[in-house]
This record gives structure tokens, sequence and C-alpha cells, in this order.
């Protein structure tokens, strides 16, 4: 027979803060660090392997269970590690066709934005445990 855990009602009546469900979706690539630094403050996290957008590219759904007053804090880590932020990287001119082109791979730099989550909260209900 399961255990309920938690519920709204009867945390609201008992003076409890309500809990909140965070599910961020970030990109495969600020996975461990976004992780990590959630689980060294401690949020605990599950993790799941996610497909979507535009391109069908890989992304990583965390889902965090946590008190009201810690929400701010969280998202807070999420955006620090997993946001937009600005990168320079270098690309190399193409060839033009015929053989006509640069003799020599110069790179050039170029201003490009990479990371970006989607951030969502929802209120928890009830947790049951079985």
């Amino acid at each position: 027979m399961g255990k309920a855990l938690y519920n709204i009602s009867k945390a609201e009546k008992a003076g409890v803060e309500p809990m909140k469900m965070i599910m961020a979706i970030i990109q495969h690539e600020d996975e461990q660090d976004t992780i990590s630094e959630l689980n060294q403050n401690n949020f605990f996290v599950t993790k799941l392997s996610t497909t979507g957008g535009f391109l069908k590219s890989k992304n990583t759904t965390i889902m965090i269970g946590t008190d009201d007053e810690e929400v701010e804090r969280a998202i807070q880590i999420i955006r620090e590690c997993a946001g937009k932020r600005r990168t320079v990287r270098y690309d190399n001119p193409h060839m033009m066709p015929g053989g006509a082109g640069p003799s020599v791979n110069m790179g050039f730099p170029v201003d490009a934005e990479i990371g970006g989550c989607t951030i969502f909260v929802f209120p928890i209900e009830r947790i049951e445990k079985y």
C-alpha cells in the first residue's frame, strides 16, 4: 500500500510551504554542469533524455521537486549553467566551385549565441511513494 508523502491541503492546514515541480529543457551539452551544480546546492534532479525543437536536436529535461521558497535559487542555477550566452567561434570560408578559393585554411571569428533553456514551474498537489 502506498504512502502519501505530501498533500497540499494537509500541508496548508499544517502551515507547511507549498511544493513546486521545476521542469527545465536544456541543451545536451549543458547537462553535466547544470546537474552537478544543482546537486552541489542540495537539489535532487531526475534526468530524462529528450529530443525536439526545429532541428530535432538532442536535449535533456530535468525535473526538480522543491519547496516554494527554493524555486528562484534553482532557476538561477539553471539559468547560469544552461542559459543563452555569447561566444566566439572560428569559421573557415567556403571554397569556390572550380577550386578558386583561399589556399590556406584561415578561420575568421564569428560571434555566436549558444545554450538556452526553457523552464516550467508547476504546483505539486500530492506526492505518493510505493
